[in-house]
This record gives C-alpha cells, structure tokens and sequence, in this order.
C-alpha cells in the first residue's frame, strides 16, 4: 500500500518532534536512533527513511525547536501589543522551567549539544538563532536596530540561561527567586534607550 505526500509529510512531522523530545530530554550522546524511533512509535528502518542520519535528526530538531520559539514569540507580540515581553518572560520562566524536559525550548536544552556538532549543524541553528534574536529585537521599543538586537541577545541569554540555572536548584524557593531575577532583569532590558 502506498501512502501519499500528505501521509509522509505527517510522519516527518512526529518523527521530527519526538526526535526533538528525545535529544530534549536525553542529549546528543544519550539517545540513539533505536530510542528516536521509539519516541516516534517507528521502526529504525522508518526513521532512516526520513533522516539519513541521527546527525542530520539533531540538526532538523534543533532549528525546528528554535522555528517554533520564534513562531511563538511573533504570536505573542501580535496578541499581547506592549505586554508581549512580560507574557513571554513570565511564560519562559514559569512553563518552561517547569515542563518535562523534553517538552523544553529548544534554546535552553539544546544550545549546549549544537555547541558539540558539526559545522553545518552550528551554522543552521545560528542562522535560525538570528531570525529568533530579530523577533525579540522587532519588538522592543528605544535605540537603533542594532542596539535592540544587542539587547534581544541579552534577553534570550537571560532566558535560557535563567531556566538552566532554576532547573539545576533542587531548592523551590531558589528556583523562583532565580525566575524573578530574571523576568525583573528582562523587563528592565526591554525599553532601553541606549546605543
């Protein structure tokens, strides 16, 4: 039986989220293509269908996690106007500081492992870093283009970071005074008026 265009197109699609579950959750080094394509609910031989390569996996997942952070931030910033950056911070460091790690942005829980990739791999995930740093920069007030850029890197650097160091305290109230650290310092990034 043969499946259509739509058909397969759907099967990347959940092949490529769970891949992006999996490296989420377990790492580059901690989960193979048996595991990936067990997330996915496919065979080993299903999975290579679609990806050549557990490499060439990572780096589809990695720039998809980061499409859908900028696709989310661009939501917010249509349907929230001015109280786009609070509704993301506090959603940055509320949900995905707390959400399985598998379901966490990609930004967070995968920066470190395309830091360890190969060069095509670190040049996909930096051009799609830079159209995510553009979203934020689109949408802040004061200073030039570059300078709200300087200060959009600034404000991802905190988030993802941020949620790095709340996620590693086992003490609760830690992990929240690291959150409100953040989203204060965020806001305060938000409408500078310098460069």
């Amino acid at each position: 039986m043969r499946y259509g265009p739509a058909h397969k197109q759907e099967a990347h699609s959940r092949i490529l989220s769970a891949a992006g579950r999996g490296f989420r959750r377990l790492g580059y080094g901690g989960i193979g293509v048996d595991g990936l394509a067990k997330e996915a609910g496919v065979t080993s031989g299903a999975f290579y269908g679609h990806f050549p390569s557990k490499a060439e996996a990572f780096r589809a997942a990695a720039v998809a996690g980061l499409v859908e952070l900028r696709e989310g931030i661009k939501h917010l910033r249509a349907t929230q106007g001015e109280a786009w950056l609070a509704a993301f911070a506090e959603f940055y460091m509320s949900v995905r500081r707390t959400c399985d790690l598998g379901e966490s942005c990609a930004l967070q829980s995968l920066s470190p492992e395309v830091a360890r990739a190969d060069q095509e791999t670190k040049a996909a995930y930096e051009a799609e870093m830079v159209r995510v740093a553009d979203a934020v920069a689109e949408g802040l007030g004061g200073g030039t283009l570059e300078a709200r850029r300087g200060r959009a890197w600034a404000i991802l650097a905190m988030l993802s970071g941020g949620v790095t160091l709340a996620r590693s305290a086992v003490d609760a109230g830690l992990a929240e005074a690291i959150a409100g650290g953040v989203k204060g310092a965020v806001l305060a990034l938000a409408g500078g008026t310098h460069g």
